[in-house]
């Protein structure tokens, strides 16, 4: 409830109030008609009396507040506050009605049945013109249902915020498994590989063994060439194994370390020079890196053997760099005596264009002052 007084119809401020009323009808004609009409709830006091009582009221503060005309007249100006009222607001409005100074606020405010309203009230002071307040004009502009709306989407948002920061929660959780187990796979991937590595190179021992137990030269070079490609592999599962990231690879460091992993083979020829020349940031997946890694020991090894027969010296060069987007051009070239019957029989043509079907790329070979293979395939998707 509200501070509405009862039993004001016989006191003084009554009496004062409905004698103030009829004054101000005879006196203030038009303008007290069309403040009595206005749809803008209106209250007028007179400050002049003890408590600042109201003297006059429209109908549509009547219709607002609930209370008849006769249960207005003589109240405090603010008897509708209640116990939601905001203490903050009820202190700047007397303070305002103290200084005689115009104060706009928002305010809690009580109706006759109990029902409370959000109102925008507007106080302005009226004085005598010698600088003394004789009145103070209040009027209210119910504001309830944008302040319900405001609150509503306050709610909302908050309901919002508190869902967001839920989901948000759970998907860091998720995100922080899921990176668990990204982490968790890359390890069993470079274990993997290095496991690969030490079989393979166990396997190319076997057939080195064997090998030299063959009395027939043919059947000794093949298992020569069967312990040099086993050992490719072996290779390839090393560096990759040594890899940031087990599943891409990142092209220009892999090929330089193939290089690397593959100088041995020209360091008793110095005859022989091995360069690689590398675009950065192209990347591949592992699918592709394995099968480029055991090509690209199969070309190089090849050229050693077969493109530079003595006294001959030259160089072989590897590039890589992007031939279109999303394509990867590998080129291997040497200037060597170029594809003779010598280097046809050795060059391991089809397990070459088997492994470049492999990874979906396509392999041309071609004889320009030397040799030049050229490897095209697709780059890791980003």
């Amino acid at each position: 409830m509200n501070e509405f007084q009862e039993n004001k119809t016989d006191t003084p401020e009554r009496t004062i109030s409905e004698r103030h009323i009829e004054a101000v009808r005879q006196q203030g004609g038009l303008f007290v008609e069309a403040v009595r009409r206005t749809r803008m709830p209106m209250l007028v006091t007179d400050a002049t009396l003890p408590g600042n009582p109201i003297v006059f009221a429209n109908q549509s503060f009547v219709d607002l507040s609930g209370y008849t005309m006769d249960e207005l007249l003589g109240q405090d100006s603010h008897f509708m506050n209640g116990e939601g009222t905001d203490p903050e607001a009820i202190r700047r409005y007397e303070v305002a009605i103290l200084e005689g100074r115009d104060e706009t606020l928002e305010i809690l405010q009580y109706r006759k049945d109990g029902t409370p309203f959000r109102a925008m009230l507007f106080a302005s002071p009226i004085d005598d013109g010698q600088g003394t307040v004789t009145n103070h004009f209040l009027s209210y502009l119910d504001i309830t249902r944008r302040y319900d709306a405001e609150e509503d989407l306050r709610n909302l948002t908050s309901e919002l915020e508190a869902r967001v920061a839920a989901r948000t929660r759970e998907l860091e959780a998720v995100n922080a498994k899921l990176s668990a187990l990204v982490t968790e796979r890359e390890m069993l991937l470079v274990e993997v590989n290095h496991r690969a590595k030490n079989s393979l190179a166990i396997a190319a021992s076997l057939l080195a063994i064997q090998g030299r137990r063959q009395p027939d030269p043919a059947v000794r070079a093949l298992f020569e060439e069967a312990q040099d490609r086993l050992n490719a592999m072996a290779r390839v599962h090393d560096l990759l194994s040594k890899s940031e990231k087990a599943q891409r690879v990142d092209v220009s460091v892999y090929v330089a370390d193939l290089c690397e992993a593959l100088r041995p083979i020209t360091e008793n020829d110095d005859r022989i020079r091995l360069e690689a020349k590398m675009e950065d940031g192209i990347l591949v997946d592992a699918d592709t890196a394995v099968p480029l890694g055991i090509v690209l020991t199969e070309l190089v090894t090849n050229a050693v053997k077969y493109a530079f027969p003595a006294p001959r010296s030259g160089m072989i060069l590897i590039q890589a760099s992007r031939s279109q987007p999303g394509w990867v051009e590998v080129v291997v070239r040497d200037d060597g005596i170029g594809l003779s019957s010598l280097r046809e029989g050795s060059l391991g043509y089809g397990l070459v264009r088997s492994l470049i079907q492999q990874i979906r790329g396509e392999i041309d070979i071609r004889n320009e002052a030397g040799l030049v293979v050229t490897l095209s395939f697709p780059e890791a998707s980003q």
